[in-house]
């Protein structure tokens, strides 16, 4: 978020230096990590009898697959934004609205971290794809309070869905913690990129057509019709007890040792 809000000025009017210095800083980010020191001590080799389970085992189906889908969604907004913002109002203007949604993030999440935390599995579900929803519908306006109003909305229904996949992931699934981040960034990445490829598609259908608005309809659409598709996967997975009459999905204080989920 904050990346985007340095670059936001620069999409349009200097595009080959902006991505000049990101690659450039993600050479020097690989290089750091190249220069880490080594774990002490020698690790003895993994045997037949030993190894190591694989990435996906024991994965939390329906938090991977929600998380998938929260970030294909989301990243309609990540991705296409600034070139609709900008077209309707300036590159500063995107900054502000960017300003906005990385505050809301930083004040806002904490402050609701432990409601969402006792929040009902399905009905944070239910807030987060609403939020999007929502948020996606009134972008298509394409004024500047509806790119302020989008923007905050969209962000809000984000908050609720990646903070509560991660948690849930987390309860329901066996492995590390670390594991299970791990499981839930690829499913955000996975998401993140089949936005960028079929979204793309769409964006550009809209451009050629003279309607980008309805780009953002359809993704409002999507928002609707694509999460109940996680129904199918929610009966096919086993409900876990949770004691104390919490409800569906809620966490007890021990479910994650008090770590809480970050970016």
């Amino acid at each position: 978020m904050l990346c985007g809000l340095i670059a936001g000025p620069f999409v349009l009017s200097s595009p080959g230096w902006l991505f000049a210095a990101v690659t450039a800083l993600f050479l020097a980010i690989t290089a750091g990590h190249a220069r880490l020191p080594g774990t002490d001590g020698a690790r003895p080799l993994a045997s037949e009898d030993t190894a190591r389970p694989g990435l996906l085992a024991g994965v939390a189906l329906l938090p991977f697959a929600a998380n998938a889908l929260a970030f294909y969604l989301y990243f309609h907004f990540q991705h296409f934004l600034a070139v609709y913002a900008v077209e309707r109002a300036s590159s500063a203007f995107y900054s502000v609205v960017l300003l906005l949604c990385f505050t809301l993030v930083i004040v806002v999440q904490p402050l609701a971290s432990a409601l969402i935390r006792r929040m009902p599995y399905a009905l944070a579900l239910a807030v987060g794809f609403t939020g999007l929803a929502t948020g996606s519908a009134v972008l298509a306006a394409g004024t500047r309070a509806a790119l302020l109003a989008g923007g905050a909305l969209i962000t809000l229904g984000d908050i609720v869905l990646f903070l509560k996949n991660d948690l849930e992931a987390l309860r329901r699934s066996p492995r590390s913690d670390a594991v299970v981040f791990g499981q839930q960034r690829l499913a955000a990445g996975l998401g993140a990129c089949a936005s960028g490829v079929l979204g793309g598609q769409l964006y550009g259908l809209g451009e050629r057509a003279g309607h980008t608005g309805w780009f953002w309809l359809l993704a409002a659409v999507q928002c609707l019709l694509l999460p109940p598709l996680l129904l199918t996967l929610r009966r096919r997975t086993a409900r876990l007890p949770v004691s104390d009459g919490d409800h569906e999905g809620a966490l007890t204080r021990d479910d994650t040792d008090g770590r809480i989920p970050g970016r």
